[in-house]
């Protein structure tokens, strides 16, 4: 019986496409390296002078800190979102790993369990939920968003089912150092989160993994990259792995940060996650996106989320700012990609 393309070896780094990702016309014309964040980090400048302006609070060392740990539990996330995304795939199931791993955590911990084999059993368990998403995406053919939407659903009820329905809290000290501590001054989890974007980088720019995700997610389907002999549904399950790994490990700080685990907990974060991936410029229909535009998409969202809580909008506001941003990146990205009204 023949094999098939994904079991065949890939081809050679010399054999790949120089370039996976489309050029701009005019071959002749030079690009700023960087230029497509300059926008952003306008804004992102622009807002934080407002905001700094509007409460004498927001510019004070702890509560840019603050600001830095509370974007460190979704830019982590949001790092590798930003892969999948390229890849042509979509994990909807994010903030119900990173609730359940965090029960897992408190649970294990208060059973007496080492904090090290408590650790390995959170991300086994989120690594494992990213194998079935990945391999029903990419062997079963069937649709990420009603995949992972189920598995969002399935998780949570794991999670009810670990922690008994209550809040469990968490003993280790080990573990609340990890979500509260510091490194030289600096929040642990923002050490991590910025530790998570240079992986993910590194990955996507300089690694045949992210040359072939982006060729993946650069033709519907990843059709072209199928016939260019590129393992297409072993390269989608290195994704789904890989997301579930990291909202596992993100969901431990967050555990250590509030120090409980809750299986009711980060209820809606996917989309938090996800605008900032969007509006970092990460394109929804996959082959384009830089972890450079992710961070500072998750930054912004993180800045004016913090500005709401200080000015004291209320939960409304947030909620409001949150959708708003998603409607006009997605919009934005339509008229990037496609044109309006274009099919």
């Amino acid at each position: 019986m023949p094999a098939s393309p994904d079991n065949a070896s890939p081809p050679a780094d010399h054999a790949e496409p120089a370039a996976v990702e489309p050029q701009p016309s005019g071959g002749r014309r030079r690009r700023i390296p960087g230029a497509q964040h300059f926008g952003l980090l306008g804004a992102l400048l622009g807002v934080g002078l407002v905001v700094s302006q509007l409460t004498p609070f927001f510019l004070r060392p702890q509560n840019l800190l603050n600001v830095g740990t509370a974007v460190s539990f979704t830019g982590i996330v949001a790092a590798i979102t930003t892969a999948v995304l390229i890849g042509g795939g979509l994990d909807l199931s994010i903030a119900a790993v990173m609730a359940f791993s965090g029960t897992i955590i408190a649970v294990t911990l208060d059973h007496g369990l080492s904090t090290p084999v408590a650790i390995v059993l959170a991300l086994g368990a989120s690594a494992l939920i990213g194998l079935v998403n990945g391999g029903l995406i990419s062997y079963g053919g069937i649709n990420p968003f009603v995949i992972t939407v189920g598995m969002q659903f399935l998780v949570r009820g794991f999670a009810y089912q670990v922690t008994g329905g209550r809040v469990v809290r968490v003993p280790s000290g080990d573990i609340r150092y990890l979500g509260q501590g510091d490194l030289i001054g600096v929040p642990v989890p923002l050490w991590i989160m910025l530790a998570v974007f240079g992986i993910v980088g590194w990955l996507l720019h300089t690694t045949v993994w992210g040359r072939h995700w982006y060729a993946i997610g650069g033709t519907p389907g990843g059709a072209m990259a199928r016939l260019a002999g590129i393992p297409v549904k072993r390269r989608r399950l290195q994704l789904y792995l890989l997301s579930s790994i990291a909202a596992g490990l993100s969901g431990i700080l967050v555990a250590g940060f509030t120090t409980v685990g809750d299986a009711n907990g980060l209820a809606g974060l996917e989309l938090s996650i996800l605008a900032g991936v969007i509006v970092g410029g990460t394109a929804l229909i996959g082959g384009r996106g830089t972890v450079i535009g992710t961070f500072l998409g998750v930054v912004l969202i993180g800045i004016i989320d913090n500005a709401i809580q200080l000015l004291n909008y209320g939960v409304s506001a947030q909620f409001l700012f949150l959708g708003t941003a998603l409607l006009l990146a997605v919009i934005y990205d339509h008229l990037r990609t496609q044109g309006w009204g274009k099919q």
